[in-house]
């Protein structure tokens, strides 16, 4: 059986920067384990196009089976990197008040790895040059509420966990990475030993940590048996939002086409701050999303960054390839009903304001006949942010480890207790570069 000091199940955007940070020590060895595959070194150049190209999703390929293969907010990638692969590249944090996670956890005391993540990831703000007509407008728009986005790009390349946390790993002689390597649970001998059955055998090590993403840690857990008086896989949250489609001018067109010809089109690059009439102080609870797709085709979307709904991870079968039941109660609190109304509102205002009128013909979908409640009930869906499954205070105590376990971990976005106010991924590494000094 092989032994490791360190076994980490998952190579998301935590595990690959856990693994990053942990093989630092040469005296430590880590096995770093992916069910999806691995491509090697930037420079060997077996990356898939879709998975480098920082301009789109890349959500058609490299996923896991759904539930329901029509709920994309269901969508989670299977890859080294994981959804930091497939993401849109917005690096930014959340609010201060985001981080109060109890005991030993502020945003003070964050805000180091904050900024740490953001470095390792190459982070920048794009330039005025870079933003197409259409976000460009937005942002004029929406003023000083008006986020330009920080991105982990690099040379035209979606700078993800991988890249940037293994890489410059591949080369050490204590790092091990089982890639195309299925997890299916998580092992404990009387001894107290711990390791795991993966890719059909056994794994050994002093220290596990389940880091495969706020599904697929829940359902470890739920397979492996343990814990069984915790909440494992409860508490689900994500952004809920709701979009809308627009008509483009001859205008838009014709400017659209002259940026493309110069810097190339990006579907996402700015967004806008909004306020609900019941946001607490101190952040903003919606999130205003212009984006842009090939054609052109001119969409925004809003969502709601502090919503009060919680859904659930479960299994419908101990098969690790069976697909997770996971239920995001979207909706199921009213409140977001309410708050993400707001938000659409202020979207179709964004739309008809000065500067975002001349580009668009008339609004598509849902159709300006139709209300912002109405259209928020009928179809609303994730950000691709889910949190919480497996979170701080009611599954892992304040570092990460599996209450009432020594030496089990769960670092990764399910262990983030509250849902921040901003896109997730930048949260996720700094968690793990924060857990790395406790491991």
């Amino acid at each position: 059986m092989a032994r490791y000091d360190v076994l980490i199940l998952g190579a998301g955007a935590a595990g690959c920067a856990l693994a990053g940070r942990l093989s630092e020590n040469s005296d430590r060895s880590v096995c770093l384990v992916e069910a999806g595959p691995d491509y090697g070194h930037l420079s060997e150049g077996r990356w898939p196009a879709d998975i480098l190209d920082p301009r789109w999703l890349a959500l058609e390929s490299h996923l896991w089976e759904r539930d329901d293969e029509e709920d994309r907010s269901q969508s989670r990638a299977r890859i080294l990197g994981g959804c930091s692969a497939h993401n849109a590249c917005v690096v930014l944090e959340g609010a201060p008040s985001d981080y109060e996670w109890g005991p030993g956890w502020s945003y003070d005391t964050f805000a180091p790895y904050l900024r740490r993540a953001a470095e390792t990831l190459q982070t920048h703000v794009l330039v005025d040059e870079e933003l197409t007509p259409w976000h460009r407008a937005f942002r004029d728009a929406g003023g000083h509420d008006s986020i330009v986005h920080p991105v982990n790009i690099v040379d035209g390349v979606r700078w993800h966990s991988g890249f940037a946390y293994i890489d410059p790993a591949r080369g050490r002689p204590n790092l091990t990475i089982l890639a195309d390597t299925l997890v299916n649970c998580v092992l404990v001998d009387e001894g107290g030993g711990w390791g795991a059955v993966a890719g059909g055998r056994e794994l050994s090590a002093d220290v596990v940590v389940v880091s495969a993403g706020a599904y697929g840690s829940p359902g470890i857990l739920l397979r492996s048996g343990l814990a069984t008086d915790l909440p494992i896989g409860e508490g689900l949250v994500d952004h809920v939002g709701t979009g809308a489609g627009w008509e483009p001018t001859e205008r838009l067109l014709a400017e659209t086409a002259a940026h493309e010809a110069e810097h190339g089109l990006y579907m996402g690059q700015v967004t806008v701050r909004a306020q609900s009439r019941s946001c607490p102080p101190g952040i903003s609870d919606l999130f205003v999303f212009p984006a842009l797709d090939v054609g052109p085709e001119i969409t925004g979307a809003a969502f709601a960054m502090k919503p009060f709904s919680r859904g659930s991870v479960r299994l419908h079968s101990p098969d690790p390839e069976a697909p997770l039941a996971i239920d995001h109660g979207f909706l199921s609190d009213e409140r977001d009903v309410e708050v993400l109304a707001e938000g659409f509102e202020r979207l179709r205002e964004l739309a008809a304001s000065i500067e975002v009128r001349p580009y668009v013909a008339r609004e598509l979908r849902p159709g300006g006949e139709v209300g912002a409640e109405e259209h928020v009930r009928a179809a609303a869906r994730g950000f691709f942010h889910p949190v919480a499954t497996c979170a701080i205070g009611r599954v892992v105590d304040e570092r990460c480890r599996v209450l009432g376990f020594e030496n089990l971990y769960v670092v990764d976005a399910s262990a983030i207790p509250e849902i921040p106010s901003a896109n997730t991924n930048l949260t996720t590494i700094a968690l793990a570069e924060r857990a790395a000094e406790w491991i």
